[in-house]
């Protein structure tokens, strides 16, 4: 473990980010570290609301509308990595690499790929401490996104104050769940993800790992 690389996460333990591994993955304290973190960086007008509820709420529609247990657990991870590395915004990361691309000779594309390869070694990571395949499989990857942006237009139908999106076509013909997000304390969200959780990952519904 390289200190420079190191994060000390909610539990005191240390998380080299330039090396994660499946034991380095302790799911109370992503858990924890993912529902204190607000989405959209906190852009939410008057209120803040939590990755963890996303993550429930995503999970719980799937659920309801029939989505596998294999779909659901995927979903109910996908933004685990957050835990440790933040809910960067893209936004964020392109202003980076063109800034990078002009100073130093690195195109944006490079720098956007290393950035992509760090992700997907966070999310291998995850994946395969909670007893989930890795790569996740074409058709589950599919279901997954689908209901990512069922929630992002949720949300920025109930949380952004009716402000305009800067590019609505991709979200053009998505339905929004019907129900009104109505955001919780971090501490709710913990609950309810821990339960979820514990029911559909492998490997922590049979106690192999905490």
């Amino acid at each position: 473990m390289t200190a420079a690389t190191t994060l000390t996460m909610a539990d005191g333990a240390g998380i080299d980010l330039d090396a994660v591994t499946a034991a380095d993955i302790h799911a109370p304290s992503i858990i924890e570290q993912v529902c204190k973190e607000a989405r959209y960086n906190g852009a939410t007008t008057g209120l803040i609301y939590f990755v963890g509820q996303h993550l429930v709420l995503g999970t719980e529609a799937m659920l309801r509308d029939g989505a596998t247990e294999l779909e659901a657990g995927c979903f109910v991870v996908h933004d685990w990595p957050e835990g440790f590395f933040k809910d960067d915004p893209t936004p964020k990361k392109r202003t980076i690499a063109r800034r990078i691309e002009s100073k130093c000779g690195v195109t944006a594309d490079a720098f956007r790929k290393v950035l992509k390869e760090i992700d997907d070694e966070h999310e291998a990571a995850v994946h395969e401490a909670v007893g989930l395949p890795w790569p996740i499989p074409e058709d589950v990857k599919r279901i997954v996104k689908l209901y990512d942006i069922k929630m992002f237009v949720t949300e920025w139908r109930d949380l952004m104050g009716n402000r305009p999106h800067p590019d609505w076509s991709p979200y053009e013909g998505v339905d929004p769940l019907p129900e009104t997000i109505v955001p919780w304390p971090w501490e709710e969200c913990r609950d309810r993800l821990t339960a979820l959780a514990y029911r559909l990952l492998p490997k922590l519904r049979l106690g192999e790992r905490e």
